[in-house]
């Protein structure tokens, strides 16, 4: 389908031609994905991060990008929804991301329905449009602005592929607008690619909703942008990420409490330990569903990033963060990523804590090298992880039934083990100590939802050292229970300041 050259996007003016047979300039409109305002409608914000599918769905877009297109310029609108989509594409890429904070977006404009395991319909003809918009100055006003912000862009790319991320409105407007309000429906959905193209001296739209992304779930791993993507297997130094999606994507984590004040005194305690100034840009490792970092804006830090590798735990820690009443919960905001490649420049961080991650790594030497490449000269790292016993033996036959519960679980270190990898990292230790909380059996199993038969030789390998200690736990009953020792070592280290 092409239009006629009567448009105001055109190229240049010293680059127009009406002979020209190659695309001059391609646009992929790329529709971002799935936030969680689409899945929970008790949620009145209209810009949200994304749910768990938005999140596999970006894996599976930024995959396919880097096998069939080759992109020059990555850029996203202002939505949270658009940015998140364009960052994890970028980060895969190899390709920075330029947000334009003029973007214009309309919510609210599309029309269809949508139901778990869905991906939202973006309906648009010209009839659509009038009946969708009572105030037809406001949509003209957001029309043209479209117009006008795409042209720039085009003007400053001429010759180079652009995909721009965009939510399904713009997409849809645009795609009306290249058809010159013809009485053309498109229908989009979430991560859909459609390009549009100068072709022989006119746009043309090449395709609308191209999904075939969706078809090969694909782990991939971030690349610099001088680097092919090998995204059919998984880096060496991912190769702890299986286990911990496996574990962590299936823990049904609907019915959170946030009132858990057990959970809540722990974390409190980890930062009374840290003792953070305010006013700080802080990474939270291992976020889980965002518990540590919405407290660490509570308690005056300036921004949270929380980060974590498993989509279902950020899904809940964003809707959270959207139901919280609290001012602060607007200076949090979520990433997927994996601890041993993050999608950030370095010395980026005025503080970064990493709460319960380098206990399921193998290589944890490679976490640590992360993190002190993101901190800024002078910056904290609080390190909190399962504390192994300083006996070999014992520490084995604890890492043993830790696995047992955990298949992502990979080593509980000793105290030194931890100590060796935070000097290893050019970080110098600054305090120290040791948390011990009571754990009971029972709770702890249920914490991840372990079956019966797991269970029960979980709880055998417990019975079996209580005279013996033979796990360094301390395994004790108590009233009819059976409680142990739950052992974090809590590190202060600081990334130190080049002398000149």
């Amino acid at each position: 389908m092409s239009s006629t050259n009567q448009l105001a996007i055109s190229p240049p003016s010293h680059l127009r031609s009406t002979n020209q047979k190659s695309p001059e300039i391609r646009l992929l409109l790329i529709c971002q994905a799935e936030g969680l305002q689409s899945r929970y409608s008790e949620l009145s914000t209209e810009d949200s991060g994304l749910t768990a599918q938005g999140w596999e769905q970006t894996n599976l877009l930024a995959s396919w990008l880097a096998t069939h297109e080759k992109v020059d310029i990555l850029v996203s609108a202002p939505q949270l929804r658009s940015r998140l989509t364009a960052q994890r594409v970028g980060q895969v890429l190899g390709k920075s991301v330029s947000v334009n904070r003029d973007l214009p977006y309309q919510a609210r404009v599309g029309t269809g329905s949508l139901s778990a395991g869905t991906d939202r319909h973006y309906l648009f003809s010209p009839l659509h449009h009038q009946e969708q918009f009572a105030d037809q100055d406001k949509y003209t006003v957001f029309r043209q602005g479209l117009i006008d912000h795409v042209e720039k862009i085009v003007h400053e790319h001429w010759g180079k592929t652009v995909a721009v991320v965009l939510d399904g409105n713009a997409v849809s407007t645009l795609l009306l607008y290249f058809c010159q309000g013809k009485n053309v429906a498109f229908s989009i959905n979430h991560t859909s690619i459609s390009e549009v193209a100068w072709q022989g001296g006119e746009w043309c739209i090449v395709y609308t909703n191209r999904l075939e992304h969706n078809l090969a779930p694909t782990l991939v791993a971030p690349t610099a942008a001088n680097q092919t993507p090998d995204v059919t297997a998984v880096d060496s130094k991912d190769e702890d990420l299986v286990q911990v999606l496996n574990v962590y994507n299936r823990v049904l984590t609907a019915d959170v409490d946030l009132l858990d004040q057990v959970r809540e005194q722990r974390v409190r305690h980890l930062l009374k330990f840290a003792n953070l100034p305010k006013n700080l840009r802080i990474m939270d490792l291992g976020t889980g569903i965002g518990r540590l970092a919405l407290l660490l804006a509570e308690e005056g830090a300036n921004e949270v990033v929380g980060v974590d590798i498993s989509p279902a735990m950020l899904e809940v820690a964003e809707y959270l963060r959207l139901s919280s009443a609290s001012p602060a919960a607007s200076r949090v905001s979520f990433r997927l990523a994996s601890a041993q490649r993050m999608p950030f420049r370095g010395e980026s961080f005025d503080a970064i804590i990493c709460r319960l991650v380098l206990d399921h790594s193998h290589k944890p030497e490679h976490i640590m090298q992360e993190l002190a490449r993101l901190l800024k000269p002078g910056g904290v790292l609080l390190l909190a992880d399962l504390l192994g016993a300083d006996d070999s033996v014992k520490r084995a036959t604890q890492n043993t039934i830790e696995a047992r519960r955990n298949p992502s679980h990979a080593a509980a270190l000793s105290a030194e083990q931890y100590r060796k990898l935070v000097t290893a990292a050019k970080l110098t230790i600054e305090a120290e100590t040791v948390a011990v909380f009571e754990q009971d059996l029972e709770e702890w199993l249920t914490d991840l939802q372990s079956n019966p038969a797991t269970r029960t030789t979980v709880r055998e390998m417990m019975e079996a050292g209580l005279e013996t200690d033979a796990a360094g736990l301390n395994v004790r009953r108590h009233s009819g229970k059976l409680v142990f020792d739950r052992r974090l070592i809590y590190i202060k280290a600081v990334k130190p300041v080049a002398t000149p």
